[in-house]
């Protein structure tokens, strides 16, 4: 049997906050957590109702298991919910098309993805209609994240 994920290749669980800067200031005093810079960057993703630009804003933990902190969007699948948990969780793989394709199969539709010259690219959402959500990441991206996140890194 072959999956369209492997395990080994989670890399980050997702949540979705209201407020970043907060999130990663309570998550350090808690948990110690080191954080990359708040990163920033408009996507054109696809959502149920169009293509739209969207300002993207997260940040990685830099020790393992890394959790990404993603500021809230209102309207879109990023919004945080009353009792924040667990957004998503987000694998790497080597053919985001392929790989999008067999999560539909599996039975994770579609739910949002980032739109480069008119195809699937960087990025995509998968939602379960239980609730789990799944990103896959075009590991060409972010070849060596360890270096990735250093290059993050607030000096």
């Amino acid at each position: 049997m072959t999956h369209p994920l492997a395990a080994a290749d989670l890399y980050h669980t997702g949540i979705v906050v209201p407020d970043i800067e907060a999130w990663k200031a309570r998550m350090t005093e808690v948990a110690g957590h080191r954080w990359t810079e708040t990163m920033t960057g408009e996507v054109q993703v696809r959502l149920a109702d169009g293509v739209r630009p969207l300002q993207l804003r997260f940040a990685y933990s830099l020790d393992a298991p890394h959790i990404e902190l993603v500021q809230e969007i209102p309207g879109t699948p990023w919004t945080a919910g009353e009792r924040m948990a667990t957004h998503h969780l987000g694998y790497f793989c080597d053919d985001l098309q392929t790989t999008s394709k067999g999560l539909e199969e599996a039975g994770f539709p579609l739910e949002a993805c980032a739109i480069v010259d008119g195809a699937l690219s960087i990025f995509a959402y998968h939602l379960d209609p239980s609730g789990v959500r799944i990103e896959i990441v075009d590991r060409a991206r972010m070849p060596d994240f360890s270096a990735y996140l250093l290059s993050k890194t607030p000096r």
